[in-house]
């Protein structure tokens, strides 16, 4: 199963504890808020022990980051898996090469480009 076949079928269900699955970005907040595959969360690799109080370590998580060079989600999943969660994925290929393959991306929210912010 391809991931773009996976979020075409179900959308993640970041809401439930056990239900379904979970697609997770593991970079900073402002690179998620710029770019990320549509339907995922935020949760930064440095913050992924959160998740031991979101969701029941059956639940189904699918991790990324930027690209196939980015460490931060198989860092992340090797966390979650010692801490006795089950069902940790890697999305290894990234947001680079989601995009690349011509899917959507959402996001595009950068916070300097707010002119309010600048005068401040």
């Amino acid at each position: 199963h391809t991931l773009e076949r996976k979020l075409a079928a179900n959308a993640p269900d970041s809401a439930s504890r056990s239900r379904g699955y979970v697609l997770i970005n593991v970079l900073r907040p402002a690179d998620f808020a710029e770019q990320h595959i549509p339907h995922s969360i935020n949760v930064p690799s440095a913050d992924i022990d959160v998740l031991q109080d979101l969701y029941s370590k059956d639940k189904e998580i699918i991790l990324y980051c930027a690209s196939p060079d980015c460490d931060a989600a198989p860092k992340a999943a090797r966390t979650l898996l010692e801490h006795g969660f089950q069902n940790v994925y890697d999305y290894e290929r990234g947001l680079s090469d989601w995009r690349d393959a011509g899917n959507r991306v959402a996001g595009g929210m950068l916070m300097k480009s707010i002119p309010a912010l600048e005068h401040a």
